[in-house]
């Protein structure tokens, strides 16, 4: 894309993360984003083949979105001291990840509902989201070895997912996705 497509695209999704934030994503209507965006529903269209792709690829922006700046605290300069130890550090990334569904429960409901779509589009944006979630980990983890960072961030991202799925549905209460999530995280990486 173009400069200035680029800017387009992230004008869209801009406004639907703002709108799915305030109404969630049942409510949200393409004419609602083209009025918030200030973009025409035909060149909407262009970007966006449907309600779907549109909300897939803003839920997969959101969520990079928020993995940045959770690292960008985590680092040096970032206004918190950093863990001592890759244990600490991927429990602290994963908490904060999942506080942020928490505060969000509608950007939680539309990530469960991408991830059990069989949607070809949904399917590439869990995908993009679960790369930018494996870079993530493997920053926090530099002086991990390779193969047991990589099976630490599967057991970790795998606890984050299903506790997501276990809240949307009303199985699990936060206390005990946290809890599960620390216990996960501390196992795999023991003695790391």
């Amino acid at each position: 894309m173009t400069r200035a497509q680029l800017a387009r695209y992230r004008r869209i999704t801009d406004a639907v993360i703002e709108l799915v934030a305030e109404i969630g994503p049942d409510a949200l209507q393409m004419r609602d984003v083209a009025a918030r965006s200030g973009i025409s529903l035909a060149t909407i269209y262009r970007y966006f083949s449907s309600k779907d792709h549109l909300l897939a690829a803003a839920v997969a922006d959101w969520q990079s979105r928020l993995t940045d700046r959770v690292l960008t605290e985590m680092g040096p300069g970032g206004g918190r001291p950093p863990a001592a130890s890759a244990e600490e550090r991927v429990l602290r990334f994963a908490q904060r990840e999942l506080r942020a569904f928490q505060r969000h429960p509608h950007f939680a409901r539309l990530t469960v509902s991408l991830v059990c779509s069989a949607d070809p589009y949904a399917s590439e944006m869990i995908a993009r989201m679960n790369a930018a979630s494996d870079a993530a980990l493997a920053a926090l983890m530099p002086d991990v070895p390779a193969e047991a960072a990589a099976t630490a961030g599967v057991a970790v991202q795998a606890v984050v997912s299903t506790g997501l799925i276990a809240w949307v549905t009303g199985r699990k209460a936060w206390p005990e996705i946290l809890d599960d999530t620390e216990r996960v995280t501390r196992r795999v990486l023991a003695g790391l």
